[in-house]
C-alpha cells in the first residue's frame, strides 16, 4: 500500500507520483503495545520544536518516512508517534514562514492520518490545527494548498468522527470549495477528493452543512461542468459525481445530476469499481470498494441512472464483489451496500437486460453464498441476503402453486390467457 505522498515528496496526483490511497481502504488498527520510542525518534520529535525551522523540517521528514506505508514498521511507528505528543509540534510547524517546513509538516500529518483513526482524531482536535489548515488553503500559499488539503482528505477518509469538526470550522468548506474550482490541477484533484471523502460521513449534520454551503450546486456541479481529458480529469469528474450522489441520494426530490459529464461519470465510476475490486490503482489512486459502492447504491435507486450503470457492468460488478468478499476494514458495510443494489437488480428488475445479466453472471448464486454466512459475514448481511433469496423463492411458489391441480384449483391465474401467464412466469424467473 502506498499513500498519497511519495517518498521523494513529489506532490500527489502530479508528475510521476506513485499510486496512493486517499479513500477509506483496508488497514490495520493502531499497533497494540507498541515499544517505546527509539533514541533517534525521540531526538527527531524534540527537534520539531527547534527554533531553526530547517532542523524542524528535517525532523518532520524523518517522521514522514517512518510512517510511510513503504516502511515495514509503519503501523507501529504511527502509534508511537501519535502517543508521543509529536502531533501538536508538527501542527505548530504548519505556521512556519518556511515553505519547506510547512510542506514537511503537512506531509507528516497526512501520512500519520493514513489508516489510523486515533491519529486522525488527535490531528483534528489539536488546538490551532484547523486554523493552520484553513490558512494554508488560501490562494497566496501556493503549493501548500495541496499539501493542506491532503490532511483534510485523509482525516475525513479514515475517521468519519472528524468530519463534523472539519466542515463546521469557519472558512474550511469555503476554502476547499474555492480550491476545487480555482486551484491548479493537482490542488483541484485533492480538494475534490477531500470534499468527496467528507460526503461519505453518515452524520446528518455534516450533510446539511455541506448542502447549505453549496457544495453541490456551487462546487461539485461546477467541477462536473469542466471540460478536459485524461485519467486525472476523469477521476476528478467521477469523484464530483460520487460526492453529489452521496449528498443528494437520500433526497427523493433532488435531481441526482444531469448533463453529459454526469452521464459519462457513471461509466467512470463503474470502471473505478472494477479497479477497486482488483485492488489496482487507476489515475494514481487506489479506491476502496466501500467508497465506490456507497454512491453506486444511491445512484442505482434512480431508474434512469440504474439503466446506465447496468449497461456499464453494475450487475457483474456486484456479483464479483459478493463472490470475492472477505472480512476486512469496512467490508461488512460494503457488503450491505452491495446487497441493497443486488436486491434492486434481482427482486425489482425493471428490464430484460438486468435479468439476463444477473442470470449470466450468477448474481443470485453469489447472494445465496452470502446467505450461508460461512466466510464471516455479519448477521445483518446474512439476513439481507436471505431476504433476497426468500423474496425470489416466494415468486416461484406463487406461480407454480397456481398450477397445482389441488392447491391451485381455485387460483385466479387460471382465468388468464397463455400469453399473460408466460409473461408472469418470465418475470418470476431470474
Amino acid at each position: 500500500a502506498i499513500t498519497m505522498d511519495s517518498v521523494t515528496k513529489t506532490h500527489a496526483l502530479g508528475g510521476d507520483t506513485p499510486a496512493h490511497r486517499d479513500e477509506t481502504y483496508d488497514c490495520d488498527g493502531a499497533a497494540a503495545g507498541a515499544p517505546e520510542l527509539s533514541d533517534e525518534m525521540a531526538l527527531r520529535i524534540a527537534q520539531l520544536s527547534d527554533p531553526n525551522h530547517s532542523i524542524a523540517a528535517f525532523a518532520a521528514q524523518y517522521l514522514f518516512e517512518r510512517s510511510h506505508t513503504s516502511n515495514p514498521r509503519a503501523a507501529e511507528n504511527k502509534d508511537r508517534i501519535g502517543r508521543s505528543g509529536a502531533i501538536l509540534r508538527i501542527c505548530r510547524l504548519m505556521e512556519s514562514e518556511q515553505e519547506a517546513a510547512r510542506f514537511q509538516a503537512c506531509s507528516a500529518l497526512s501520512e500519520l492520518a493514513f489508516c489510523h483513526e486515533a491519529n486522525c482524531r488527535a490531528i483534528i482536535s489539536t488546538p490551532g490545527c484547523l486554523e493552520a489548515v484553513v490558512t494554508l488553503l488560501q490562494p497566496d500559499n501556493g503549493t501548500s494548498q495541496c499539501d493542506a488539503a491532503l490532511i483534510v482528505n485523509n482525516c475525513a477518509a479514515f475517521c468519519t468522527d472528524t468530519c463534523a469538526s472539519i466542515v463546521h470550522y469557519p472558512g474550511m468548506l469555503a476554502a476547499l470549495q474555492a480550491l476545487a474550482t480555482g486551484g491548479n490541477t493537482s490542488s483541484k484533484n485533492v480538494a475534490v477528493g477531500a470534499l468527496n471523502s467528507l460526503t461519505r460521513c453518515p452524520s446528518a449534520g455534516v450533510r446539511l452543512a455541506m448542502l447549505s454551503a453549496g457544495v453541490v450546486e456551487d462546487t461539485l456541479s461546477a467541477v462536473l461542468a469542466e471540460e478536459g481529458q485524461g485519467d486525472l480529469y476523469e477521476a476528478r469528474i467521477a469523484r464530483a459525481a460520487m460526492g453529489i450522489a452521496n449528498l443528494q441520494g437520500e433526497d427523493e426530490d433532488a435531481a441526482l445530476g444531469d448533463g453529459p459529464n454526469f452521464t459519462s461519470a457513471m461509466a467512470t465510476i463503474c470502471k473505478i469499481m472494477r479497479f477497486a475490486l482488483q485492488e489496482k490503482s487507476w489515475a494514481g489512486i487506489f479506491f476502496a470498494p466501500y467508497s465506490v459502492c456507497l454512491p453506486l447504491n444511491k445512484l442505482s435507486r434512480c431508474e434512469e441512472h440504474r439503466h446506465r450503470l447496468v449497461s456499464h457492468g453494475l450487475v457483474e460488478l456486484m456479483s464479483e464483489l459478493l463472490a470475492t468478499w472477505k472480512p476486512s476494514h469496512q467490508s461488512n458495510s460494503t457488503l450491505l451496500l452491495a446487497l441493497a443494489i443486488s436486491h434492486q437488480l434481482l427482486v425489482e428488475p425493471d428490464c430484460d437486460d438486468q435479468r439476463d445479466r444477473a442470470e449470466q453472471c450468477g448474481l443470485l448464486d453469489n447472494v445465496v453464498k452470502t446467505a450461508e454466512g460461512a466466510r464471516g459475514e455479519n448477521a445483518d448481511a446474512v439476513a439481507a441476503a436471505e431476504a433476497i433469496v426468500s423474496g425470489l423463492r416466494e415468486r416461484h411458489q406463487a406461480v407454480w402453486m397456481s398450477q397445482s391441480a389441488r392447491v391451485g384449483e381455485g387460483s385466479m391465474m387460471h382465468q388468464l390467457d397463455d400469453n399473460v401467464m408466460e409473461l408472469i412466469s418470465r418475470l418470476a424467473h431470474v
